[in-house]
């Protein structure tokens, strides 16, 4: 049984598009998964990511320009800002409950 099967074309042209980024890209869609992924000649094994998406959309070319080797220190840059924005919040979180028990008592 197939596992997948390569989108060649679709009414959005993403396809085209994410062409258009790299030419070695190509989106198939995975039937055991049922979700669409974005796969690459130029790597040994193909696989560069699964878009969270039902449908394949302008938040594929946003996703796959976000993801380019190109940009990764943005996005570790900007992974490190939420985590240390997430971290702020739980600090506060946890001064906060201290001071409504201290209070409360």
């Amino acid at each position: 049984m197939k596992k997948s099967f390569e989108i060649e074309s679709d009414c959005l042209d993403i396809v085209k598009r994410l062409k258009s980024i790299d030419k070695d890209y190509f989106v198939v869609y995975n039937l055991q998964k049922q979700a669409f992924e974005l796969h690459s000649h130029a790597q040994r094994i193909t696989y560069c990511l699964t878009f969270p998406y039902e449908t394949l959309d302008e938040r594929a070319i946003v996703l796959t320009l976000k993801t380019r080797v190109q940009n990764s220190d943005a996005l570790f840059a900007e992974m490190e800002a939420d985590n240390e924005r997430l971290r702020q919040a739980k600090i506060a979180q946890v001064f906060n409950d201290f001071k409504e028990k201290l209070y409360d008592s």
